[in-house]
């Protein structure tokens, strides 16, 4: 009894077969933590997003009043959606309604689906942009399917 599939024996026995099987490859796991360390705190990632580009210190205009005042920040730009990551976040955002927060989308965050149409601003010309460009635009306009406008300046030097 003892020789026979036992601890000691040499019986020839399989090993059992493992119960849990990861749909996970292991290279996935080891790149979503490569995103987290290169970018800030502040850009949530869902499971699988992927970043495309990010342009940095972007002027967003702030819509409240007819002034032109705005709050520097990056534009980042991934396969879900387009974020703003502002410097000054506190000022955009109520901390206190944080249960009312969407886990998802935030407030500067627009899906790629609500996008109706980007306009590039070029020597005061507003022209849609499609494809590739042979130059970039000073201010970027992103026409939201909600009803929303965002303006963007990329300069560096905003007049």
């Amino acid at each position: 009894m003892l020789g026979k599939g036992g601890v000691g024996g040499g019986g020839g026995t399989k090993a059992p077969k493992p119960s849990f099987v990861s749909y996970v490859r292991p290279e996935e796991i080891h790149t979503d933590e490569k995103e987290v360390t290169e970018k800030e705190v502040t850009l949530h990632l869902l499971p699988g997003e992927q970043l495309l580009c990010e342009a940095s210190t972007v002027l967003k205009y702030v819509q409240e009043d007819s002034c032109q005042r705005g709050v520097y920040g990056r534009l980042v730009c991934t396969d879900f959606k387009i974020s703003f990551l502002g410097d000054e976040d506190s000022a955009l955002d109520n901390g206190g309604e944080a249960q009312f927060k969407n886990k998802i989308i935030g407030v500067n965050d627009v899906p790629l689906h609500c996008v109706d149409q980007i306009y590039g601003v070029f020597d005061e010309k507003k022209k849609p942009l499609f494809g590739q460009l042979k130059k970039y635009p000073e201010k970027l306009v992103i026409h939201c399917k909600d009803l929303r406008v965002l303006h963007f300046c990329l300069r560096s030097s905003v007049a």
